[in-house]
């Protein structure tokens, strides 16, 4: 009789094993997964959701900038290596500063806070011209006033002769991006920028409406008038303002050397460039040299290359951008940690060549990835500083928004 229940009883526990432990059974033509889970009062079944598939087939929009983090090709974000804040990488500051609050509040990052004199090497330029910065943080703005005269040797070329400027240039304090990537235009001409030294930054196209770097490169022969670019990538206008259309790393290399000596190859590429100014928006502007995402320094490559037959003779119009050719987005810019920011920022370089290593066009900001202050926008500075009024600029004005 003992046997019998013995049996009976394996008999009934054989059939409730079986109801429940089918992980696949049916009962709306489905197949369900489940996930076996042990509690204290036995096992139960957790269902697992498939109803979100992980897509890996979107397409990279040219409208959302590249960052170097995430390369183009892998469907999974690279994520940047820990490194504490006393790993000599960064510098003071760097873990408490505000994310959301442009680096312009920092007294370190600007030079000439007390007199720089320095000399134009064109004949008949003076030779005792001052450099002077003061800056002027408000509630919502941050004010740079300046002579407009940088803190080295330069040239002014055809534009002869420099002379000091009242320079005013208004930073929002706290950048506030672009929406929706609806990025406004850098003018093409005139100043899109400045610098730590309080010098303009001006867009690619010279007065005529070429690439002033293309030209200066030999690309093309220039046949409306004279253009010519002295050391260090800027030269003079006609009002007397000195302003750079591409390079501007000397500010930090020249030291005790003359920056007649002054050459690109011979800038430290082994650390992070330091700031050389900052675009109308707030973001900083770094020179040529940056980190990857091992935080090691290499060249940073604009993602912008010439128009099959262009020469850079017509200006703007005659580049493309290519999503992950360099390290840029549209705008010359990406998101990564500086030596002063440990969370990863958006910033500009200055870009030297691109990522074909060809020259490194647009040079400095083309677009504004935050919203700039409009009181820069149309700033030409003296009398003229060369640079064309708002009703004269060309199709892609700096006061005009539109998608990437």
């Amino acid at each position: 009789m003992l046997r019998v229940v013995f049996i009976l009883g394996l008999f009934l526990a054989c059939l409730s094993c079986t109801n429940t432990n089918d992980e696949n059974h049916n009962h709306d033509g489905h197949e369900h997964l489940v996930k076996i889970s042990t509690t204290d009062s036995g096992i139960t079944f957790t269902p697992v959701s498939t109803s979100t598939p992980v897509s890996t087939s979107t397409p990279v929009s040219t409208s959302t900038p590249v960052s170097t983090s995430t390369p183009v090709a892998t469907p999974t974000p690279v994520s940047t290596p820990q490194v504490s804040e006393d790993s000599g990488l960064f510098l003071t500051g760097a873990d408490s500063r505000i994310p959301a609050e442009t680096l312009a509040v920092r007294p370190d990052i600007w030079l000439c806070l007390n007199d720089v004199y320095v000399s134009d090497l064109t004949p008949s330029g003076s030779n005792n011209l001052r450099c002077n910065v003061s800056v002027n943080v408000l509630e919502d703005t941050v004010i740079i006033s300046a002579t407009g005269i940088p803190n080295h040797d330069f040239e002014s070329t055809n534009g002869c002769c420099a002379t000091e400027q009242d320079e005013l240039w208004y930073l929002p304090r706290f950048p506030l991006d672009a929406i929706n990537q609806l990025y406004e235009y850098a003018p093409s001409r005139g100043a899109t920028a400045f610098t730590v030294t309080g010098v303009a930054i001006y867009g690619p196209e010279d007065g005529p409406g070429g690439d002033a770097v293309a030209h200066e490169l030999g690309l093309y022969e220039e046949d409306r008038q004279p253009i010519d670019l002295g050391i260090c990538g800027g030269h003079s206008g006609p009002g007397g303002q000195y302003h750079y259309h591409f390079d501007a790393n000397c500010m930090h290399w020249h030291a005790d050397i003359s920056s007649t000596n002054y050459m690109f190859e011979d800038v430290d590429s082994s650390v992070h460039s330091p700031i050389i100014g900052f675009a109308f928006d707030g973001y900083a502007i770094y020179g040529s040299y940056g980190w990857d995402t091992n935080f090691d320094v290499r060249e940073m490559k604009s993602s912008y290359q010439l128009v099959d037959g262009a020469t850079g003779y017509g200006g703007i119009s005659d580049y493309v951008y290519v999503a992950g050719l360099g390290d840029l987005d549209q705008c010359n810019g990406h998101i990564a940690p500086t030596p002063h920011s440990v969370e990863p920022v958006y910033h500009y370089h200055s870009t030297m060549r691109n990522g074909a290593d060809a020259h490194g066009f647009p040079y400095f900001p083309l677009c504004y990835h935050a919203i700039p202050d409009s009181r820069n926008i149309g700033h030409i500075g003296g009398t003229g500083g060369g640079a064309i009024g708002p009703s004269d600029r060309p199709a892609n004005p700096g006061n005009r928004r539109r998608r990437f």
